[in-house]
């Protein structure tokens, strides 16, 4: 009798299947930092319309606390600034919470761009052609571990820092102004801005290294760049201290400098 032969267990696969997986791998790894990308700008694009429908409304009742405008205005000045100081402070607050979402995203975009190297060094294996890598921009050497301060997905991660932190600030400036000219309650204002600023990058930075040192702990990446016989591993360890040293001392040297401002004009120097 007839018998077919036994499947090997370790055999590998048909070229259309493995060709055809791959392609499905490939396409997953780039609609996924698509979408990440696409979901952070959506994110981004509410508040920044939670924060313009805001400041109208507080425009709208910045006029019924002017009695001679509106003389028969319901509220009473005093009632109207506490309702624009709750309503800012409660934006602010919506923003900071949602500052770990970006963390998140921005991490599955960094794991799909070590998916897709992952993939191509595969394929570069297989090929077994040397110059054939050279058509790639981003590879073992190039691929970026962590965000730089100067990237296009900070510096919008960034913007969204500065609105929310606007919105926290506006009831100490409402307060200060009560018994302070403008430009000094905006400059003691601005006390308050900086640090809470650059709390915010700090803990945005540091939870980022977090994520992608935790990414690498859990070796989805690196075993399997070990199992494909490849013995030099790309560096992919996030920088963290020197980020958050960094962060630090640009909020101190921006309060240094706004806190200098406010000795000038107490002292006289500068009038305004």
């Amino acid at each position: 009798m007839d018998t077919a032969p036994a499947s090997q267990p370790n055999a590998a696969p048909p070229v259309e299947l493995r060709d055809e997986l791959i392609e499905l791998e490939y396409n997953y790894l780039t609609q996924s930092s698509f979408r990440s990308d696409e979901l952070r700008d959506r994110i981004f694009q509410f508040y920044l319309l939670i924060v313009s429908t805001a400041a109208a409304a507080i425009l709208g009742l910045t006029q019924l606390a002017k009695p001679e405008q509106l003389p028969g205005a319901p509220f009473d000045p005093l009632t109207i600034k506490w309702a624009l100081a709750l309503l800012a402070g409660l934006i602010g607050v919506i923003g900071v919470v949602m500052v770990p979402i970006f963390v998140r995203l921005r991490r599955v975009v960094i794991e799909c761009l070590q998916g897709t190297v992952l993939l191509k060094r595969y394929v570069l294996n297989v090929v077994n052609e040397k110059r054939f890598g050279d058509a790639f921009i981003w590879d073992d050497r190039t691929l970026p571990r962590d965000e730089n301060y100067s990237s296009a997905s900070f510096l919008l991660i960034f913007v969204f820092m500065l609105l929310d932190t606007v919105m926290l600030s506006l009831p100490f400036y409402l307060w200060l102004s009560d018994w302070l000219r403008p430009f000094a309650a905006l400059l003691w204002t601005l006390v308050v801005f900086i640090p809470l600023v650059t709390l915010q990058v700090i803990v945005y930075r540091y939870m980022l290294g977090r994520e992608l040192a935790a990414a690498i702990e859990r070796n989805r990446f690196m075993v399997k760049w070990v199992r494909l016989g490849i013995e030099a591993t790309p560096d992919l360890q996030p920088q963290i201290r020197k980020p958050l040293l960094q962060a630090f001392g640009a909020g101190a040297l921006v309060l240094a400098i706004v806190l200098a401002l406010n000795l000038l004009l107490e002292i006289g120097v500068l009038r305004f």
